[in-house]
């Protein structure tokens, strides 16, 4: 009997790791695959980026739309509990028997609960990862001990999540599915990108994207407007995406838009077709900010990375990232210097993608096709690591 799995997506951050394991969960005969599609893809203000499924052949089972924006900072509050209540309807309609989802990000702990409470097991991508910046890390975590089977993306990243306690026959290292469609994509032309996608075909292009630091003391008002002052100044095109739907994204959009009247060159996209997104990172000369895709997929592309901030803090780096606080102007010019510097070229031209080698969706769905849901899956027990290190103090 095949079994009912749930794949559910929020963002289009997560998509482009989901979109793979999508697929290969579709084409399996064993697997009654549902959809979920939820959170920022319904959003028009971020580009309704859920048609992205529909171009992609993915028939979306359940919308999950949760979202309110306009109610200052309780809103996510407000959202998380209306998604409790949709993500457990649906869960409930479908009959599902095992959940999949990726990543980190907040509006994912509403599914988590629903699931929780339905006694529905999950199987969570891309755990073990650190984002020391950004509240996702501990969302991550939560993630992490919530779910009942693991694929991760290193080495270093299984022995986070077996610290966390978690049995190791519950881990497995995949690598990032996202990989997958990077290794496999057919990339566009400048042509295309330009019949496409909008992009300028006859001029140099930097891609951007920042988003706000949602834990930590960091001025991320301070980094965004020393973003815009060296773009200001740079020959390239700058392409910049929206920010993301942390707290604080509505102060970035409105300096971003009246920035694109001092530069009216400025390309501004609230998304890309995962397509032209990994095209531009093919054509860009170098991209800047703070997203995840230039730790994670930039790499692959051998595309520099002028990461801001703490955002991206404790994740793996390869050679393609430069680290700076976002603090002063001369630290932008010094990072530019540096990626355009012979030595740094020569390194990039070897750079080596530790997130995985694009083969990650065909085991993650073996692991599942093999895990029979009983009592060993959806009892947790708590795994004991030999040797702990000693930390802190006790008292008594």
């Amino acid at each position: 009997m095949s079994m009912t799995l749930a794949l559910v997506t929020t963002a289009r951050s997560d998509y482009s790791t989901m979109y793979p394991v999508m697929r290969a969960a579709i084409d399996d005969s064993d697997i009654n695959a549902k959809v979920f599609c939820g959170g920022m893809h319904l959003l028009s203000e971020f580009g309704s980026t859920y048609q992205q499924l529909l171009e992609d052949d993915i028939e979306i089972s359940e919308k999950i739309d949760f979202f309110i924006l306009d109610q200052g900072r309780e809103s996510l509050a407000k959202s998380l509990s209306i998604g409790v209540d949709k993500f457990s309807q649906a869960i409930v309609k479908h009959n599902i028997d095992m959940i999949l989802v990726s990543g980190d990000r907040i509006e994912n702990l509403a599914l988590y609960c629903a699931a929780t409470c339905l006694r529905i097991p999950i199987c969570h991508l891309c755990g073990g990862d650190i984002t020391e910046g950004a509240f996702d890390n501990q969302v991550r975590h939560t993630m992490t001990k919530l779910s009942h089977l693991h694929m991760v993306s290193m080495r270093e990243h299984y022995d986070r999540v077996i610290q966390m306690g978690e049995e190791p026959w519950r881990v497995t290292i995949t690598g990032d599915a996202a990989l997958d469609t990077v290794n496999n994509i057919q990339l566009l032309t400048r042509e295309q990108l330009f019949e496409c996608e909008g992009i300028p075909k006859d001029n140099d292009l930097l891609l951007c994207t920042f988003h706000p630091l949602t834990i930590g003391s960091e001025n991320f008002r301070l980094q965004f407007d020393n973003l815009l002052y060296f773009l200001s100044q740079q020959p390239e095109i700058p392409i910049i995406t929206y920010p993301n739907i942390d707290p604080g994204f509505e102060e970035l959009v409105s300096k971003l838009h009246i920035f694109s009247n001092e530069r009216p060159d400025l390309i501004i996209k609230k998304s890309f077709t995962r397509q032209g997104y990994y095209s531009m990172m093919h054509h860009a000369k170098y991209m800047i900010g703070n997203s995840s895709s230039g730790i994670w997929e930039a790499p692959s592309f051998h595309l520099p990375c002028i990461n801001i901030g703490g955002r991206q803090s404790g994740r793996k780096r390869s050679c393609n990232v430069v680290d700076i606080s976002g603090n002063s102007i001369n630290e932008f010019r010094s990072a530019l210097e540096k990626i355009y510097g012979s030595s740094f070229q020569k390194n990039l031209k070897n750079c080596h993608n530790p997130y995985g080698e694009g083969r990650a969706s065909d085991k993650i769905i073996d692991v599942i096709k093999n895990t029979q849901i009983n009592d060993k899956l959806l009892i947790k027990k708590f795994f004991q690591i030999e040797n702990p290190i000693e930390h802190g103090v006790v008292y008594g």
